[in-house]
């Protein structure tokens, strides 16, 4: 798996950004969190929805604002999940988003999470730090082949959406961890992952 870095790395201006945070509904100030994932229950989708409600609880400012980019079996219970922990005001389902559409929400938000129960590679991850946006993983699949704790992201435990609320809060209040994180997580995906490196790589081998 791999990223295309140039597509993720680009810049927007301040109207596009503005636009798309008007059209989400975000006011100046939150913090957003982000997911990009199928809504199917071995991605923790519900772990990181209780993490919101947590959140809520806990602070009142800033005010933490959940995005759910995806589709999947699960919606309808996530649904009436959002709904029983009264947190309707804290989480967007967005949808399907196009590819070429990903780069600009994840420019809008602070935070990238997916506490997977089970996963692969997970290239919305790969995609999340070559936007230089800091991710939360759950050290299972193959997340630890680049996901470092508290060098190119943090940890958080599976079914724990405490823990997830804890590590989300980590990585928006510490600045220096944040900064370190995201430098280490943008100069590993550009080294490793970057699809034109992938590609020359594989050239080598008909050569």
């Amino acid at each position: 798996n791999g990223v295309d870095v140039d597509d993720f790395c680009k810049d927007f201006s301040y109207g596009e950004l503005s636009a798309l945070q008007d059209q989400v509904g975000i006011k100046p100030g939150e913090k957003i969190i982000i997911t990009i994932s199928r809504l199917v229950s071995k991605n923790g989708i519900s772990d990181l929805v209780k993490a919101a409600a947590v959140l809520k609880e806990k602070r009142e400012e800033p005010v933490f604002r959940l995005l759910l980019l995806g589709e999947g079996e699960q919606k309808s219970d996530l649904l009436k999940l959002v709904d029983d922990l009264k947190i309707k005001d804290r989480v967007v389902f967005i949808g399907l988003v196009s590819h070429s559409d990903l780069p600009k929400y994840l420019k809008i938000s602070d935070v990238f999470v997916r506490p997977s129960l089970s996963e692969g590679l997970g290239s919305a991850f790969l995609e999340a730090m070559a936007a230089s946006i800091p991710v939360v993983g759950t050290p299972v699949g193959g997340i630890p082949d680049f996901l470092k704790d508290e060098e190119t992201g943090l940890f958080c435990k599976t079914g724990n959406p405490e823990d997830v609320a804890q590590k989300i809060e980590k990585l928006v209040f510490d600045d220096a961890l944040r900064k370190k994180i995201v430098e280490n997580a943008l100069k590993l995906v550009k080294e490793k992952y970057d699809w034109e490196n992938i590609a020359m790589e594989y050239a080598k081998l008909y050569l």
